[in-house]
This record gives structure tokens, sequence and C-alpha cells, in this order.
């Protein structure tokens, strides 16, 4: 079992297009789907929005967090380059 057995075996595996995978030009034409650029004003929440951001306590909390993180960060790579 050389190389030769894997190139065999690798012109088995049949790999669908990006556009057959998540649509494209054929699927916008059939309606199934469209694209579109919205203003983000007219974006609005809806209930159970699996993406939802609340800009709350805990997104007050994340963003103190990462900052941190990223002081740490920077102090690690300065400290590695000295």
């Amino acid at each position: 079992m050389g190389s030769n057995a894997k190139s065999r075996s690798a012109s088995k595996v049949a790999l669908e297009s990006f556009d057959d995978l998540f649509g494209g030009s054929a699927a916008q034409e059939r309606g199934v789907e469209q694209i579109i650029n919205a203003p983000l004003a007219e974006l609005y929440t809806f209930k159970d929005h699996p993406f939802r951001v609340e800009d709350d306590e805990k997104m007050e909390e994340t963003t103190e967090s990462s900052q941190i993180f990223q002081k740490s960060t920077k102090k690690i790579a300065t400290k590695n380059l000295q």
C-alpha cells in the first residue's frame, strides 16, 4: 500500500461545489433565497434570535475581560521579544 493506493481512494471522493452546498446564483434564480444590502436601522430583534446581543452587564464584563486579556498578551509578546 504505497502512495498509489492513496491516490486511487482519493479519486473516489466527490466534492460538491460551494454553490451546491450553500446556495448561489442558481438558488437565487429559483427564489429559494435572496441576498440584499439592508441598512442596520431596518434590522430588528425577534423572539429566540440565536445571535441576539444585549448591551447589558454581561456585555460590559466581556468587554472588560477582553481588554485585560489584550493587555496581558501584549506584555507577554513584548517580554518574549526582548
